[in-house]
């Protein structure tokens, strides 16, 4: 469990450029830095099937696994050009996905024209073993 928490802190810790900009912009526009899809799309009614699903910022969309054991999971998408955070793998919005949801993945997707500035916050699967694999 200990490199669990290792790598998703050292995640959160890579977010902290990207959180300080988006609470500017809170600051400034008085849109939550957390929200519901709903806010960012009022328009697709299918965000109101997923709503424990949510924004983080302008750019990340995180659905968190609220069944204990699960092995995959539901995504839905909105509209536009994503990026699976820990794989990398584009894909198109505006529908659901299902991905596998090992312990040390939460489902986060970035947008697609943000993903250049945010792809070293998400290490790859393959960077994670090799760290494993080096002595601390």
């Amino acid at each position: 469990m200990i490199p669990v928490f290792k790598r998703l802190i050292e995640v959160r810790e890579r977010l902290v450029p990207y959180l300080a900009e988006q609470s500017r912009r809170t600051i400034a526009t008085s849109a939550p830095l957390m929200r519901a899809l709903y806010f960012d799309h009022p328009h697709d009614e299918n965000v109101w099937a997923h709503p424990l699903q949510w924004m983080l910022g302008d750019d990340l969309l995180v659905a968190p696994v609220l069944e204990a054991g699960a092995t995959e999971w539901t995504v839905y998408l909105p509209a536009g050009d994503w990026v699976d955070a820990w794989t990398g793998e584009a894909l198109a919005g505006g529908r659901t996905v299902s991905r596998p949801v090992p312990l040390d993945e939460i489902p986060v997707y970035c947008r697609a024209a943000s993903w250049a500035s945010l792809r070293a916050v998400f290490p790859s699967r393959e960077t994670a073993v090799v760290r494993a694999k080096m002595p601390e």
